[in-house]
């Protein structure tokens, strides 16, 4: 198999690689093209990308991840999925993260705590501070040590336990049904993480 995703950030494909490794451990991944660093550079190069990923390099499966802000994630997926070409619709795993994929990192707070040596309490709960916690936390804003830091999150999101995030957040919970969904469509069923 082979799983392209078009992401926006670093911490974003670490959580692709995580979720990859955990459920499709011998895919292989290929990351989408994307030029520019605002959210409307990323819808402007999706289609081009996704041209790429199910074309040329012929993806079973494309992961798109996008960040709700202050948005509404329901609203954000509604829009985003209308651009999608409907070509492509059948390929794409789309997830819309609260806030954006800090949010999901830290559902479990307990989870995250332990990984990243502090206490519950000293994670914030207000949106720009827990993202900003959560990245230099894991290492994720010095480009010396990106790489390290993304294979860290990476085996975070590896050996977690899903059923905290699937239970604490509407958006993970949607993004997890999707993906059994599709898995289920396309043979190769994903295990039950609220029952594991």
């Amino acid at each position: 198999m082979r799983i392209g995703y078009y992401v926006q950030g670093h911490t974003d494909e670490a959580v692709v690689w995580g979720l990859a490794g955990r459920w499709c451990p011998d895919a292989a991944l290929a990351p989408g093209r994307f030029r520019g660093s605002s959210k409307e550079s990323f819808r402007r190069e999706l289609r081009k990308s996704l041209m790429d990923l199910a074309g040329q390099q012929a993806c079973d499966v494309v992961v798109v991840l996008t960040d709700a802000d202050v948005n509404a994630w329901r609203d954000v997926q509604t829009r985003e999925t209308a651009k999608i070409p409907d070509e492509y619709g059948h390929l794409i795993l789309f997830g819309v993260a609260d806030r954006n994929i800090e949010w999901w990192l830290a559902i479990d707070r307990g989870a995250l705590a332990r990984e990243l040596d502090c206490r519950v309490e000293d994670i914030p709960g207000d949106e720009p501070h827990l993202s900003r916690f959560v990245k230099r936390r894991f290492g994720l804003t010095e480009r010396e040590t990106r790489e390290a830091a993304k294979k860290r999150v990476r085996r975070y999101v590896l050996e977690a336990s899903l059923r905290p995030w699937i239970r604490g957040s509407d958006s993970f919970g949607d993004f997890y049904a999707g993906a059994r969904g599709w898995a289920a469509r396309n043979g190769c069923p994903l295990p039950n993480e609220l029952e594991a």
